[in-house]
């Protein structure tokens, strides 16, 4: 219990650290992220004036990690929204409609994760224009089959469950017993998906810009500052330094959230067996 409890805390307390500096990003700079203020100062080390240094066309690396996370969080938010809602939409139908449909995606959920999840957003951002949307759609769309088949494989686990049975019994739908019944005992499940789909939403997001393709190279985002800078590695690393660490430091956040999550849901279950 007192794990459990401490990985919530910490994964939180790292989670709200992100959230605030995107939140106050335009409170703690004085200015915007792609102003080349300082070109005097290029490639300038960290120091009381740039706690991070600046880059090599003038811009406090400070300021753009603070908007890099409004960037990198409202793509990892819009993709794990399309994951979960599409993946519980399809996952659910599946194990409660079985036959057929559940044939179909379960052999279409197995193809898609045969395939590396970067590789899928490489396939649908060749289909979409680079664009921060279309990373997001691309990295929901990666995503969307584990999430897709660990609720699947719930849903139909609960089916054969003696509250299920209990419902069908007094005449409900099964539509009905999926929304009302079965949904709310899985969504601890959900919730766990959820944390773990944004910590691989960040990494899958930043790998994606990292390769060029989240449009404009001005947006402060995590993965196209590291892309940006790492011709000046070996003369000011702290430029690639921090928007890795960055990054780093947002998936641990949401994978120890997650592991919290997990480990309370596993003490909820014990408890309600005991």
């Amino acid at each position: 219990m007192k794990r459990r409890n401490l990985l919530l805390g910490i994964g939180s307390s790292m989670l709200a650290v992100v959230i605030l500096a995107a939140a106050f990003a335009g409170v703690v700079s004085t200015h915007g992220p792609t102003e080349q203020l300082y070109r005097d100062l290029a490639l300038a080390p960290p120091s009381w004036a740039h706690s991070i240094g600046v880059d090599g066309v003038g811009r406090d690396v400070l300021t753009r990690i603070l908007y890099g996370a409004r960037a990198t969080l409202g793509i990892a938010f819009s993709a794990t929204a399309i994951a979960v809602l599409g993946g519980v939409a399809l996952g659910a139908a599946a194990g409660v409609r079985r036959g057929w449909f559940d044939a179909i995606v379960s052999h279409a959920t197995d193809f898609l994760l045969a395939f590396p999840s970067i590789l899928l957003g490489l396939v649908a951002l060749t289909i979409l224009t680079p664009s921060a949307a279309s990373v997001a759609i691309a990295v929901g769309i990666s995503s969307l089959p584990t999430v897709m088949r660990q609720v699947r494989a719930a849903f139909a686990s609960e089916g054969a469950k003696e509250y299920v049975l209990a419902a069908r019994a007094t005449g409900a739908g099964r539509w009905r017993i999926a929304a009302l019944e079965i949904l709310p005992n899985c969504a601890g499940l959900i919730l766990v998906l959820t944390t773990l789909t944004l910590g691989g939403a960040v990494l899958e997001a930043a790998g994606l810009a990292f390769l060029g393709l989240s449009g404009q190279p001005d947006i402060p985002e995590w993965g196209m500052m590291l892309r940006e800078e790492q011709g000046t590695f070996r003369v000011a690393p702290w430029l690639c330094i921090a928007p890795g660490l960055a990054i780093t430091w947002t998936v641990l956040a949401f994978n120890l959230l997650s592991d919290g999550l997990r480990q309370r849901r596993r003490w909820a279950r014990l408890a309600e067996s005991a």
